[in-house]
């Protein structure tokens, strides 16, 4: 009898299988060369965890005059940057200023040419025909001519993704792509035009191209690439899709496009579409050291002072210069004034009994919003530049380069022993202002606009490095990409170039914060300021590697 069911079963599945025939073509997917690869290494993603792909407003933040310059109507949303372009309107994914860093800075974060030799933008052009645009950088702490390089790049309307090799044309600026570059602008289209913009990376070749050929006979086919296989949604407004190809074959550069899965299918003169094939381009590790960092361990306010200068009680501040203030919801609330606004500031208590100790404490760090918009012009709304002044026992006040500052919150960094005296002093300096002094006065100039220009302080710190406690460290970090079976590699790193000196620890990555707890050995006692390099390698293999912004000092 159960063979009998079984036979009966069988010949209905036969019979349904022959009342439903599958053509041979329809049968057929797309052949793949590969279909699983890593994604090429990206700048932003590596150099700051965080790649171009427009999901924050920290991407590339609605200033004009500072991230942008000839757009109107600029708006993030969706994953995407979108804005009116005026004639050579210019967006400035990354600049310097010759100043402190401070944010997203090109001395930070300089870009690594001979590494990152690439470029690919996602970008979808309106309103005007094609035309020429053009990428551009700069190897100095300004947008200027004598460090610039370029070339020209041609754009069309519709969505496009512009891939190519940075090549320098010598009639545009004098600089190769080589070395460190600081500054990175692109021109999208010189006759203006509404621009959209998906992605933008910045990458190193790495994986082959991916060949697709058809396997679907039928004439006129066309082969597509498709984020979400709905053939029904490839409209014009749409990024998430594109042609490889009008034949039976064509080839996809998976290292300039942004990490994910792609699907792969021939479309047909009649709107159907074969089979399926799908590559996946793998995220890599976007691992980020959170401790130690640049704002750095116990600060003097707090273990010497007795009190932090959170402005929680007026007695934080003590002498003003051309400026008003009040304290509110911890903050202190100021506004410059005259007779002279552009250099207004204030000082935070010191008693003259607990001096600051220059070689103890050595990094300065502050919390500051800032109302109204960005400009560097020496006009009023212009003087968005904080500067840190202090005086020492012997009378002499020091003052220190500009610190470009940004609309909104910002916390600024100093590192005041490491930064070369040459950078850290406005005019330069041929020996340390810092290190070994006795700090008897420190004032905070917020900025310098001639017109009225509100701004809060919420605290600042003047911190020793992280240290041990109890003869143990503990290390902070996360991988932003993280996959279940990701493992970090841990090390001291003696410059903070990524290249680790000695491996302290390994450990399986988890979702969210990590800690790893290392027991200083005796022979690293007593040997100086480390960075922590973090090497994070997923379950493929891939590793990417990331170095803290502070030092240990053991």
């Amino acid at each position: 009898m159960r063979r009998l069911a079984l036979l009966i079963a069988t010949s209905l599945v036969v019979s349904v299988l022959a009342a439903a025939p599958v053509s041979a073509q329809q049968a057929k997917r797309p052949e793949l060369s590969r279909r699983f690869v890593p994604e090429a290494p990206d700048f932003a993603s590596t150099a700051m965890a965080d790649s171009w792909d427009f999901g924050q407003d920290r991407d590339l933040p609605n200033v004009p005059g500072l991230t942008h310059k000839g757009f109107t109507n600029v708006s993030m949303s969706g994953g995407r940057w979108k804005g009116q372009a005026a004639a050579q309107a210019n967006i400035r994914l990354l600049q310097s200023w010759n100043s402190l860093p401070n944010g997203r800075d090109g001395e930070a974060t300089p870009i690594d040419a001979d590494t990152y030799t690439h470029v690919s933008i996602r970008m979808r052009l309106t309103g005007t025909k094609a035309a020429w645009g053009e990428l551009s950088w700069y190897d100095c702490g300004r947008l200027v001519q004598a460090c610039r390089g370029a070339q020209p790049v041609r754009v069309f309307e519709g969505w496009q993704t512009y891939d190519f090799a940075i090549e320098a044309d010598p009639n545009r600026g004098p600089v190769a792509w080589a070395g460190e570059i600081r500054g990175l602008v692109f021109t999208p289209s010189a006759p203006g035009g509404f621009i959209e913009i998906d992605w933008v990376r910045l990458y190193q070749p790495t994986n082959d191209v991916i060949t697709i050929t058809s396997r679907d006979a039928t004439a006129g086919s066309t082969l597509i690439w498709d984020r979400d296989r709905i053939p029904g949604n490839n409209s014009p407004a749409n990024p998430n899709w594109g042609v490889v190809s009008e034949g039976t074959s064509g080839t996809f550069n998976v290292d300039a496009m942004f990490p994910g899965a792609y699907h792969f299918y021939s479309l047909r003169p009649d709107g159907t579409r074969s089979l399926i094939n799908t590559l996946k381009v793998n995220k890599r590790p976007r691992p980020r050291v959170l401790q130690p960092d640049a704002i750095g361990g116990r600060d003097y306010a707090t273990v010497v002072r007795g009190d932090a200068w959170d402005f929680s009680q007026r007695t934080d501040q003590s002498f003003l210069r051309n400026m008003t203030f009040t304290l509110a919801n911890g903050e202190l609330v100021g506004t410059n004034t005259g007779p002279t606004p552009s250099d207004s500031g204030f000082r935070v208590t010191i008693p003259q009994d607990k001096l600051v100790d220059g070689s103890r404490f050595t990094n300065f760090s502050a919390r500051v919003f800032y109302e109204g918009d960005f400009s560097l012009s020496g006009q009023p709304g212009g003087g968005m530049n904080a500067r840190l002044v202090w005086r020492t026992v012997d009378g002499v006040w020091r003052v220190s380069e500009d610190i470009v500052v940004f609309p909104g919150w910002n916390t600024i960094t100093i590192d005041l022993d490491d930064t070369p005296p040459s950078k850290l002093i406005e005019g330069g300096a041929t020996s340390s202002m810092w290190d070994g002094q006795q700090i008897k006065d420190i004032r905070f100039d917020p900025h310098e606009d001639k017109g009225t220009r509100k701004f809060r302080v919420d605290w600042i710190n003047l911190s020793e490095n992280d240290k041990p406690v109890n003869g143990k460290v503990a290390i902070g970090y996360r991988d932003l990409a993280w996959e279940k079976g990701t493992k970090a590699r841990i090390f001291l790193d003696r410059d903070g170039d990524g290249v680790g000196e000695h491996q302290i620890g390994f450990k399986v990555v988890v979702s969210k914060h990590n800690v790893y707890r290392w027991t200083v050995p005796p022979q690293f006692v007593g040997t100086g300021e480390w960075f922590i390099t973090i090497r994070s390698t997923d379950p493929k293999f891939v590793s990417t590697v990331a170095t803290s912004t502070g030092t240990i000092e053991l």
